[in-house]
Formats: structure tokens, sequence, C-alpha cells
């Protein structure tokens, strides 16, 4: 074992793990979901939908269709169920 380690489990860079943790926690959405985007709280233009997840960033089209691409570090997520989307 190499000098410093005490175990066989190797720890990554935080910002990887972060990026990690992030995408595990979409791993529940599907593309064409309704979604709705938060930043600091504060919802991001109205409800979108969910496309992908690449590279650290959220990739959704938002209700005027628009692409947009967002960093995961900055937001929150939430599903709408059907009846919700407007």
């Amino acid at each position: 074992m190499p000098r410093g380690r005490t175990g066989n489990r190797r720890t990554g860079n935080r910002r990887t793990d972060n990026r990690r943790t992030s995408r595990n926690r979409l791993d529940n959405f599907r593309r064409g979901d309704r979604i709705q985007v938060f930043s600091a709280g504060r919802q991001l233009d109205g409800n979108g939908i969910f496309i992908r997840v690449e590279n650290g960033f959220l990739v959704w089209e938002d209700n005027s269709g628009n692409r947009n691409t967002t960093s995961l570090e900055v937001i929150s997520i939430r599903r709408l169920r059907s009846g919700n989307c407007h």
C-alpha cells in the first residue's frame, strides 16, 4: 500500500465528487420530463423540459423553446406532475 494511505479506499478530488453526486441526484429524470429550475431559491424562466445532464450542466428547454445550459453547482430542480404544467 502506498505511503500515507490507510486503506484501499480511494478519494477523488472534491469538485469531481460533487459533480458525480449531482449526476446521481438527477438519474431519476428522463428526457421530456416537465421541470422547474431554481437558483438560490428563485425560479428561473418558468417551467421547462429536461433534456440531459452533460459535463456538470443541465441542458433543458424553457416554455419559449429556448435551449438552456445551466451549471448543476448553483441550481435545484423539481419535476412537475402532468397537472402542474403551465
